[in-house]
């Protein structure tokens, strides 16, 4: 953002740091193999829910492409021009909205999964329900959702088995307001976290071959996340959807090692019954598990 405000305001730009700005300028100069594409970190800063303004959008991204455009000597002395300049320089290259409308599957199911996690810890998260709770939960995504979500089921695991600090990534402990931004924030880090850790998808979806690297602050977050190989990928091609299989630890302190085997030895066979299925992603059926589910935690009165 601060790049951003000065490539609209120039020396005028207030609250920035001029010099990182033009040290990160002076690096991508030295580096030109190296190229910055911050468009998934816009959509967050471009979403109101799960709506998306484009218009913004690209207004962003010109932004940083005319900053990777101008010469390092005319950003130290600031004599450039935007607003003048950057539709000159090169045509803008915009973000169309089929794009933006292909990852709805990745917030809704995310959001749903997380509703529903929510719902059923409100309900009961002794330890006598630990496991009803992931069995109905995996049953739930298999039967009604219909895509098996491996972080989402990872957190269910995490918060039914006893881990306390992964309460707050649902906002259990907090007001329906405070719960629903809670929920929408997870979603939008499992969403960047699953992107930037699998190389297969994001590749694909960006048509380069990229190898990410996931970095987070967040320690829940990247737990979730750590000691997670990904064993099998069904290439779904043009007619599948694409699934991955991964491998992951758990260390709950509520469910015992054979419990977690037959859960895994179900998930698996459950993959494997799947594989031909084609997936279609059901909108209207996500939108009305999304609304009940929000009444089911107090977020509609």
């Amino acid at each position: 953002m601060h790049i951003i405000k000065v490539m609209d305001y120039g020396k005028k730009a207030t609250n920035v740091d001029i010099q990182k700005i033009i040290l990160l300028k002076k690096y991508l100069e030295q580096h030109p193999d190296i190229n910055i594409n911050p468009t998934f970190a816009f959509l967050e800063l471009c979403s109101n829910g799960f709506h998306f303004d484009i218009n913004k959008l690209n207004d962003f991204r010109n932004r940083i492409d005319f900053f990777r455009t101008i010469r390092l000597k005319r950003l130290k002395a600031m004599k450039f021009d935007f607003h003048s300049n950057f539709f000159s320089l090169s045509p803008p290259v915009r973000i169309s909205d089929k794009l933006l409308d292909g990852l709805a599957p990745f917030f809704k199911n995310t959001y749903c999964s997380l509703l529903k996690i929510r719902s059923l810890a409100k309900s009961d998260l002794s330890k006598k329900s630990a496991e009803p709770n992931i069995m109905s939960f995996l049953d739930w995504m298999a039967e009604e959702l219909n895509i098996i979500r491996g972080p989402e089921y990872k957190l269910a695991m995490n918060i039914f088995g006893g881990n306390t600090p992964y309460r707050k990534m649902i906002g259990l402990d907090s007001k329906p307001l405070d719960a629903k931004k809670k929920l929408l924030g997870t979603t939008w880090d499992i969403f960047h976290a699953k992107l930037t850790s699998n190389s297969f998808l994001l590749s694909n979806l960006l048509q380069e071959n990229l190898h990410p690297y996931f970095l987070t602050s967040d320690a829940n977050l990247f737990n979730i996340f750590k000691k997670n190989s990904l064993t099998l990928i069904k290439d779904g091609g043009e007619n599948f959807t694409t699934s991955f299989l991964r491998n992951s630890d758990f260390n709950v302190s509520h469910l015992d090692e054979s419990f977690i085997d037959k859960q895994n030895d179900k998930m698996i066979n459950q993959f494997i019954d799947r594989r031909n299925q084609v997936y279609h992603f059901d909108e209207a059926k996500v939108d009305m598990l999304i609304a009940n589910l929000e009444i089911e935690n107090g977020f509609i009165g």
